[in-house]
């Protein structure tokens, strides 16, 4: 019989779901769970080896779609892609490519899309891809949630409503987590009345899983007034961000300490590298090769994946690392090419080699940490002594060592969460679903605004940008010509942002009779710490447009004056501003008079 949606159970079902540059993961517990080891990592992948299925945390994010490989009746994602499919990796670099260039990202990533290592199918944008992906994740979710009695035959029975916790990195734009959030949608994860989908940033989720795992097995790891530094390591991106403990008991609080930090030069950054290398030693003979045979996902890139996991300072043996991989244009010359073994097929890369592939990646994690380290300590808060390092790539004994040496000079503890750094994201996020947020101050990473005119000064804006700009005459004020663009940064990078923050400011509409009631208010952004006066900067970043509408609104009661021969009215609207606490997304509206006009939504600039 079916439970009606009214009287489902007060318990939910809290998942975490965490989609990665190179693995994603899924985690669930009920919300009535005594403990936070009660929440379960996702084990059964389709496709993935059936031997230690228990060890399965994580599946690949490659998607592959029968249109293009004839031996597949149906679209594949994860473990069921096989080596030599046409198919998509890395595509969640893809959803934040309107974001400007860090000077923390890989150098060439730019050049990695343009060769085709991080391509999409035709007709398809990054979203679309993650989508795919993501209702594969759905579909196996669901028939999971069914074989173990909590989900019925019919998906509105379920007795309890479902909180989804998905994660992204903590140095995205507003776009992209917007589009990842739109992607899961899609994908059919919180389809139902009742059911909610909500934002965590992978640093702040790793925290919460690392603090709560440290308090229950190492009680002296973190003390009152200390700050922890997270340090997540991932396939795509390096994010940072450091927090201060300001209570242990009875309930564990923090605030940032600082803006974070991050760049994207996870550890595909290395895989990038090897690709650089052999485009230099082994020229058309290796760039010639298809994706299918050297692109992520490849038997040559799980080669080299297997290596690169168990890469150490110290070799265990002074034998090189071999990768096999067919170069028929090596083959067949007449000469022999150093480093290729024609006989077996053999690449040969020295630990020499292996050190040049990741020791571009380590300087950018260590310049991250160093400086996010002195940042704390800038702002006046207690200086870091613990750093918790998590993430795919920061499970690479290679970079633990370097990091651990880094700490050791600098009076730094560092840790990993005990159950391991790989999944500590995702059981981070569900763990956020079950208690709650324990950040209770966060730091905005950027300026947000937007564009008001102002008095037109021929002496000094004589040479503006006619294309981002124009001049107009206000009627209110004597005719006076005005010149639009100035930029009003409402919400200053570094503020402190609590659960009630919210930035409101008033500006003047202009409205002139005859024309539709509706207005599109754009809002922008800045990652800069001095941001720019105006919108010709190119570091001013298009954020969204808010529409609303004033039909019902009486225009009798605003001021107006007549301009050739028109009706002009002078309408005071109101933005607000906040940063929501609770699904980590931008929230922002326009208010008439006190209230919210028409239907405001956020159209951001990715559709």
């Amino acid at each position: 019989m079916a439970i009606p949606l009214q009287i489902r159970s007060r318990n939910k079902l809290l998942v975490g779901l965490d989609y990665g540059t190179t693995y994603s993961g899924l985690c669930f517990v009920l919300s009535n769970a005594a403990d936070f080891k009660d929440i379960k990592a996702w084990h059964k992948w389709p496709g993935g080896p059936s031997e230690h299925n228990e060890y399965l945390e994580k599946a690949p994010s490659r998607m592959a779609y029968a249109s293009e490989n004839s031996d597949l009746d149906q679209d594949a994602w994860g473990y069921e892609v096989d080596a030599g499919m046409t198919s998509y990796s890395w595509t969640k670099l893809l959803l934040d490519g309107s974001a400007l260039k860090s000077e923390y990202d890989d150098p060439d990533l730019e050049k990695a899309a343009a060769n085709g290592l991080m391509k999409l199918p035709q007709g398809k944008k990054a979203v679309d891809v993650v989508a795919d992906y993501l209702k594969g994740m759905h579909r196996m979710f669901q028939q999971g949630m069914k074989d173990v009695g909590i989900l019925a035959e019919d998906e509105l029975t379920l007795p309890m409503p479902m909180e989804f916790w998905l994660t992204v990195p903590a140095t995205w734009t507003e776009e992209a987590k917007w589009a990842t959030r739109s992607a899961a949608i899609r994908a059919g994860w919180a389809s139902r009345p009742g059911d909610e989908v909500n934002i965590i940033t992978e640093p702040e989720a790793a925290m919460h899983l690392a603090l709560k795992d440290s308090l229950n097995s190492v009680s002296d790891l973190i003390k009152v007034n200390s700050s922890v530094l997270v340090c997540d390591c991932g396939g795509g991106t390096v994010d940072l961000i450091a927090y201060v403990i300001e209570e242990i008991k009875p309930r564990l609080i923090t605030k940032e300490a600082c803006v974070g930090v991050g760049g994207k030069c996870g550890g595909t950054y290395i895989d990038r590298n090897l690709y650089k290398l052999f485009k230099e030693r082994y020229g058309s003979a290796f760039t010639s090769l298809p994706p299918e045979r050297t692109g992520p996902g490849s038997r040559f890139m799980q080669q080299f994946e297997s290596k690169k996991k168990s890469f150490t300072r110290v070799p265990a043996s002074r034998r090189p690392i071999k990768l096999e991989l067919i170069m028929s244009e090596l083959d067949n010359s007449s000469t022999e090419t150093p480093g290729y073994d024609k006989r077996y097929h053999d690449i040969t890369l020295t630990h020499q080699d292996m050190k040049d592939l990741f020791d571009p990646v380590v300087e950018k994690i260590l310049e991250l940490v160093s400086n996010q380290v002195a940042a704390v300590s800038r702002r006046g808060n207690p200086r870091v002594d613990t750093l918790i390092l998590v993430g795919g790539l920061g499970g690479s004994p290679y970079v633990r060592e370097a990091v651990s040496d880094w700490c050791r000079e600098h009076s730094i503890r560092p840790t990993t969460p005990m159950g391991g750094g790989w999944s500590a994201i995702v059981r981070g996020a569900t763990l956020r679903g079950l208690e709650g947020s324990i950040v209770d101050v966060k730091i905005s990473r950027r300026h947000y605004g937007h564009t008001l005119g102002r008095k037109y000064d021929p002496d000094v804006d004589y040479n503006f940008d006619a294309n981002k700009r124009q001049l107009w005459r206000d009627a209110f004020n004597n005719n006076q010509q005005m010149l639009s663009g100035f930029m009003y940064w409402e919400m200053k990078k570094d503020t402190e942002i609590y659960e009630t923050t919210e930035i409101v400011s008033e500006f003047m509409l202009h409205h002139t009779e005859g024309q539709d009631m509706t207005t599109e208010h754009k809002l922008y952004a800045c990652s800069l710490d001095d941001p720019p006066d105006t919108i010709e900067s190119d570091r001013v970043e298009l954020l969204g447009t808010i529409k609303g509408s004033y039909a019902d609104a009486d225009l009798s009661k605003f001021q107006s004056e007549y301009q050739d021969s028109r009706r002009v009215y002078r309408i005071s609207l109101t933005l607000s501003i906040a940063l929501s606490k609770k699904n980590g997304l931008l929230n922002c509206k326009l208010l008439l008079r006190g209230r919210e006009i028409g239907k405001t939504t956020i159209d951001f600039s990715y559709k």
